[in-house]
């Protein structure tokens, strides 16, 4: 009998790696203490290249009786993502047809730029890393577009950002409060951590009437 090979990577895993993986959050909490959400955008095309850095803080002093260290902990996490606008169109997260330009362009206008023009100590942009069950508070650093004359209907970008603080929720517990942002998807929220295979369909079903 041939021998049964053993699956490299669980069927629950190969299927989170299916949906949208990145969502982008703008809230605004008011002197009262209330949160509100004012942009929810999750990525057309999933990034090509994904780095997350995590440096430490410490210190090490060599000295005649051996090494000293300063330890301050570990460092903020620092983040690049970068990709592609791809070339066909396809169903976003909120269930709408777009191409990756327009995708690319309206998340430079609504996300980017409208939280670092802003500048609004009430503002706070959140990343949710679904794929990778990573959840933060962000402040976006640079982003960069290129165009090449032999590929003019592709466009190239990168986003840089640091991540401030850890959001402490698991995978399915981000899922549920980024649906429960849209009144339209309550009867949805936390099913992001089941095998989802694509959240533009998934939103798509829960916001019909």
């Amino acid at each position: 009998m041939a021998a049964v090979k053993k699956a490299l990577v669980k069927n629950r895993t190969r299927d989170i790696k299916k949906f949208y993986r990145m969502t982008f959050e703008i809230r605004k909490t008011t002197p009262a203490g209330n949160s509100g959400s004012l942009v929810l955008h999750t990525l057309l095309v999933n990034p090509s290249e994904f780095a997350q850095e995590e440096a430490g803080r410490g210190n090490v002093t060599q000295t005649l009786g051996g090494a000293y260290v300063q330890d301050f902990g570990i460092g903020l996490p620092s983040v690049t993502i970068s990709g592609t606008t791809g070339y066909s169109t396809r169903t976003s997260a909120e269930g709408k047809k777009l191409d990756g330009y327009e995708e690319l362009i309206n998340f430079r206008a609504r996300v980017y730029r409208k939280f670092l023009q802003a500048n609004d100590p009430q503002h706070s942009m959140y990343w949710y890393n679904w794929e990778d069950d990573e959840h933060y508070e962000i402040q976006p650093q640079d982003f960069r577009v290129q165009r090449s004359k032999s590929e003019p209907t592709l466009y190239r970008y990168e986003l840089r950002f640091i991540c401030l603080r850890r959001l402490a929720k698991t995978r399915k517990e981000a899922a549920s409060d980024y649906l429960q942002r849209n009144p339209s998807t309550k009867k949805v929220a936390g099913k992001l951590a089941d095998n989802i295979s694509n959240i533009g369909e998934f939103m798509k079903k829960a916001t019909r009437r």
